[in-house]
């Protein structure tokens, strides 16, 4: 017998099916935290947000405070190394997967059926990618899964205490980023459309669910009343902001395509429809709707970042696993569905750890590689040996990436002083005129940044950039001044 006919016949079984996926969701978990202690740092935020992590607070400029506190306790017990910062992260999206499993299992009816949405979930590119750099994503995730699992619950064995775990995971959610306000919403739909789920207005139980909720999120609500608002109207103002470009439609569904698979996402999909027009199902559609309905629109005025949408990704895992129970497709089709979303997610993975793709850092696919520099430490070691050949006792920059990049990769003993968005550190401290005077080394990413520093120093010497071997070549090299002369009041911040 050939070893192809040993594998279909393995795979036949209910049972095989069920060990072997078992099997390859643990393998998919084990090799997510081996890739987050392996890649390095992401560019954009993920130094950003363990910058907040050094000055906790009950809210900051861009988001809401879970992401760091998570990384505050991953570095605790990891130290301030990649896999420190991301540890926390990477594990709320894999205990997610039991979340996926459990309302499958609740809500599809069999122990199968789970354990395929969580295979599903799994393999989909987009929890990988959200889940490596610790951003607001991981934990936003495994909050709207555990949301969703909560409901599943109530919804089949209608036990009104698990309003009240369905109100946490809500507050929790709302403290990592503020899409939670989306599955909110559907689980109010649900409440408001659907016939079974109507009674539940008559008793005290969703109302208590949201009180725990506010109070979970209050604290991040006194804050931003004590600073102006500013995370509301940041992130809120995407609503009214209009600079649509005639791809981003297309980019955004191209995007969510590649993020899980094509064929889980052609389940997916028809699952969604299928839960449309059932009500024991109507669940999952509800927590959909608001969400889909939403990033759609938006997409129409504006740019939908691939990762906005990742915390629907383990309700898209369950309704694939329901559009998958259909036996109208050709065998092929069902066939595919686990080797294509493989091949995409090993992609990834090569780009994360070789760079594959023949393309320039600046115009890379945001959904596979996510910017990660190889040849950051390097540059920043290149900077420091800059700084101590001109005699600068501190550095100075003038946008937020450039500051946390440099304060997680350089030594302690040399301050970095942020110039120009004190905004974004309000809980650190201002430099000292003694911090400012003397000579001081300008690292920033543009020249015409550097113009904002002419009211503060008289002499401002441009030097060479900064840069590594073209094989690490990072995303933009560092362009260098050297500043002396301070006069005028202290400004900034020492984040």
């Amino acid at each position: 017998m050939s070893s192809a006919s040993v594998w279909a016949g393995s795979w036949a079984s209910p049972i095989n099916r069920t060990c072997m996926s078992v099997v390859a969701i643990g393998f998919l978990i084990a090799f997510r935290f081996v890739a987050g202690a392996a890649l390095p740092i992401y560019y954009n935020d993920e130094a950003y947000y363990w910058l907040w992590s050094r000055h906790l607070a009950l809210g900051y400029f861009d988001h809401p405070p879970a992401v760091a506190f998570l990384i505050r306790a991953g570095t605790a017990l990891f130290g301030d190394t990649a896999f420190g910062v991301r540890s926390v992260g990477i594990a709320l999206v894999s205990v997610a997967t039991f979340c996926v499993w459990r309302t499958a299992s609740l809500l599809l009816g069999e122990r199968e059926d789970g354990v395929r949405a969580a295979l599903f979930y799994n393999l989909m590119l987009m929890p990988t990618v959200t889940a490596i750099p610790l951003v607001p994503d991981p934990p936003a995730l495994a909050c709207s899964a555990a949301f969703m699992w909560a409901l599943a619950e109530l919804a089949v064995g209608g036990k009104g205490w698990w309003w009240l775990v369905a109100g946490l995971f809500a507050g929790m959610g709302l403290l990592s980023k503020y899409t939670m306000f989306f599955f909110c919403a559907g689980a109010v739909l649900w409440l408001l459309l659907i016939k079974d789920a109507r009674p539940w207005l008559k008793t005290v139980w969703p109302w208590i669910g949201g009180v725990v909720a506010l109070i979970l999120f209050l604290p991040n609500i006194v804050w931003n009343a004590q600073h102006g608002w500013e995370t509301f109207a940041f992130q809120f103002g995407r609503i009214a902001r209009v600079d649509a470009k005639l791809w981003s439609l297309p980019e955004f569904v191209g995007g969510q395509i590649v993020g899980a698979s094509p064929i889980i996402l052609f389940f997916a999909l028809r699952g969604f429809w299928r839960e449309c027009k059932s009500s024991e199902k109507s669940l999952l559609a509800a927590l959909l709707g608001p969400s889909i309905a939403y990033f759609m629109i938006h997409a129409l005025h504006g740019r939908v970042h691939v990762n906005w949408v990742s915390f629907v990704y383990p309700t898209l895992a369950v309704s694939a696993a329901d559009g998958f129970r259909s036996n109208s497709d050709p065998r092929w089709v069902r066939a595919a569905a686990i080797p294509v979303a493989t091949v995409i997610l090993a992609l990834s993975y090569a780009e994360g750890f070789l760079r594959v793709l023949p393309l320039d850092g600046n115009k890379r696919v945001e959904v596979v590689d996510q910017n990660f520099d190889p040849g950051m430490r390097e540059l920043a070691a290149q900077v420091l040996r800059e700084a101590s050949s001109l005699g600068a006792h501190a550095l100075v920059t003038a946008d937020y990436r450039t500051t946390a990049w440099l304060k997680f990769y350089l030594p302690t003993s040399i301050p970095v002083i942020e110039a120009t968005e004190e905004f974004r550190y309000p809980d650190a401290p201002r430099p000292t005129a003694s911090d400012l005077a003397g000579t001081l080394l300008y690292v920033g990413l543009r020249d015409d940044q550097v113009g904002d520093l002419a009211d503060h120093f008289s002499q401002i010497d441009p030097l060479a950039k900064s840069m590594v071997d073209e094989k690490n070549l990072p995303i933009t090299p560092f362009i260098l001044h050297r500043l002396q002369g301070f006069h005028g009041e202290p400004f900034g911040r020492l984040p």
